[in-house]
């Protein structure tokens, strides 16, 4: 038996394999599709949060971190607007910084912290350009234009993401002991003439790889569309004119002890996963994010391999 003939089978059955696993997994059956939305009744007219850090600085002097008065996220109004932050109030009381990054008129707030320290601080900061200054505050679902009859899927008001230990990729030096966030916002069904609207709203901005510890209303569910995100979910309905308010808390590193009820609440954690900041990918990923090609990548190589091998080793 020639073995380059039974080494070349077996390469090509493996990459006859690989593509066949690649070609099933881009099959469009098991993949969700999304359409593109025009406009909503329901809109955002308020949302404010109060956030609590703990942050370590590991260096050897001092360092500065300051509040972020500017958020873009995957928000995607149909202005393309971010959301631009007011700081209510700080404790400990804040320092004005010497330069300005947040790209906004009001004062950049910060706090110092001494090699070695582990200082905590708490903020409230209240959206600027929601409600009346900014008429069409809801977060969009990307998606293709509507070619599909005659059903279609609702999926509602969507949610915005981000990193709470993004602090550590901006200075290594500053370590993220664990971070809580408190949202409050009101919804409003701007139609007043036609009858009541109903569906899913989500949580505006929702922080990942973190656990949801309070919600009032009570939430419907725990939408698992971004796997590192719980982000909490509310079915509501809303008569003419009708505004509803909810608040919802999350806490970062997530701990198995948290729970989520009406009234419930949980301490922030006390120790941060060693592997956070470098497994936590910055890019959230969509329903639009291709399947990956690492199955032809392995196949290429296997036929690298065995060109190589037929022709030296024969």
């Amino acid at each position: 038996m020639n073995i380059n003939k039974v080494l070349m089978a077996v390469i090509f059955l493996i990459l006859f394999t690989a593509l066949s696993s690649s070609w099933a997994a881009d099959d469009t059956s098991d993949q969700q599709t999304w359409v593109s939305e025009q406009d909503s009744e329901v809109k955002f007219t308020y949302l404010e949060s109060t956030i609590t850090v703990t942050i370590k600085n590991n260096n050897d002097h001092v360092e500065y971190f300051k509040i972020s008065q500017k958020y873009t996220g995957t928000l995607d109004t149909t202005t393309g607007s971010p959301i631009y932050w007011n700081v209510v109030w700080t404790d400990p009381c804040a320092l004005k910084m010497i330069k300005y990054m947040s790209d906004v008129d009001e004062d950049d707030l910060g706090w110092k912290i001494q090699p070695g320290e582990t200082k905590t601080v708490s903020f409230k900061v209240s959206a600027t350009n929601f409600g009346a200054i900014n008429p069409n505050s809801y977060i969009r679902q990307p998606g293709v234009n509507n070619t599909f009859w005659p059903l279609l899927n609702e999926p509602g008001l969507q949610a915005s993401w981000f990193i709470p230990n993004e602090i550590e990729y901006l200075n290594p030096s500053l370590d993220l002991v664990s971070w809580k966030g408190h949202f409050c916002f009101w919804i409003k069904n701007t139609d007043t003439t036609r009858p009541k609207v109903s569906g899913v709203v989500r949580a505006p901005i929702v922080p990942i790889d973190s656990k949801l510890t309070y919600s009032n209303p009570q939430v419907t569910y725990t939408d698992k569309e971004v796997p590192w995100a719980n982000t909490a979910a509310w079915d509501v309905l809303l008569y003419p004119g009708q505004s509803k308010h909810y608040s919802y808390t999350y806490q970062w590193p997530e701990t198995s002890s948290s729970s989520t009820s009406k009234g419930s609440s949980s301490a922030a954690a006390s120790s941060i996963p060693t592997t956070a900041a470098a497994t936590t990918n910055a890019s959230v990923p969509t329903s639009e994010t291709g399947v990956p090609f690492g199955l032809l990548v392995v196949g290429a190589i296997i036929i690298a391999g065995g060109v190589t091998y037929a022709k030296f080793f024969r």
